[in-house]
């Protein structure tokens, strides 16, 4: 025997389901990372892909069933040039400011350490910084991938992109110093030399990607500024060791020497002092009050000596 449900419960079974689908496409969102940023991309023919949105931190989005979707970083990231524990343990190294003959300056090797955010403004769409900058080198490097952001690719995107525009920057900023002024740090150089990097290297990036796709520290997504990078030079020394350690002796010899200078100009004064006051009437006086003195004491410890006392003389007379 067959039932028939009724045409309330058919309706309340259709709406359960809904609810059911409509629960589960909402469990199934795409959600965005706090420090990330996620481009939504809509499948076309073959490779053929159309930007759709940007998910923005914290935030959620559809869930690409056959979409994409290519997570990037909003955070605060660094490239660190130290001897341990950086991204790389090799300085740039570079050339300093010629001698008075002409001749090329010693090498130096500069330890820094750069500050930057990815441009992740997404005012404009597909023709906002951070979907440009995916178009024009993400891609290419592949930093992400469907749902997964590579740290391996990221890394190997800036040394072709961010590390040779900050090596260019800082060896045409060594390059009007001194390799004695640069080691030395003569005069706060080093600050010097970072004030005068940042729009040298945002330009040269500039250049190299097509577009101010990394900004500086103070870097607010929410606007369309993109300050400059800064760049903290942390050492600079010669390149070659023997170099450093002559200019290390040769300093040391400097010091010596002055400090011996000092010393036999402290005598010369000692000296010119004595002779004037050789020539003044109490310095003699008082001379002879120390002969005086020296003559009794010595009488004083001679039985046979008489000490005879008379004006302003002192006379000494043996048995």
């Amino acid at each position: 025997m067959s039932t028939r449900r009724s045409r309330p419960a058919r309706a309340l079974a259709g709406l359960l389901a809904l609810a059911a689908a409509a629960s589960t496409l909402s469990a199934c969102a795409t959600r965005s990372d706090p420090d990330q940023i996620i481009l939504y991309y809509k499948s076309g023919a073959g490779d053929n892909r159309e930007f759709v949105e940007c998910i923005e931190p914290g935030g959620s989005g559809s869930y690409p069933i056959d979409d994409v979707t290519y997570p990037l970083p909003t955070s605060l990231r660094t490239w660190n040039i130290r001897p341990d524990g950086g991204d790389t343990d090799q300085p740039i190294r570079s050339s300093s400011k010629p001698g008075p003959d002409g001749q090329p300056g010693p090498d130096v090797i500069v330890h820094a350490t750069a500050e930057f955010y990815l441009n992740t403004n997404c005012d404009g769409g597909k023709n906002s910084p951070i979907v440009q900058f995916w178009e024009k080198t993400g891609r290419r490097y592949e930093v992400a991938t469907d749902g997964e952001f590579s740290t391996e690719n990221w890394r190997k995107m800036l040394l072709n992109t961010l590390v040779p525009a900050e090596e260019k920057a800082i060896r045409e900023a060594t390059r009007t110093h001194s390799a004695d002024d640069l080691d030395a740090n003569t005069n706060g150089i080093w600050k010097q030399i970072e004030d005068q990097l940042g729009q040298s290297f945002l330009d040269e990036l500039r250049t190299k990607t097509g577009g101010d796709y990394f900004c500086g520290p103070t870097f607010d997504r929410t606007n369309g500024s993109c300050p400059p990078i800064r760049i903290s030079i942390t050492d600079i020394g010669f390149a070659d060791p023997k170099i450093a350690e002559a200019r290390a002796a040769v300093f040391a010899a400097r010091q010596q020497a002055a400090a011996d200078l000092i010393r036999a100009e402290a005598k010369v004064r000692e000296a010119q002092l004595l002779a004037q006051a050789n020539k003044t009437p109490g310095y003699l006086e008082l001379e002879k009050a120390k002969l005086q003195l020296q003559a009794a004491q010595a009488c004083a410890a001679n039985p046979n000596c008489t000490l005879i006392v008379g004006g302003a003389d002192v006379n000494v007379s043996t048995k």
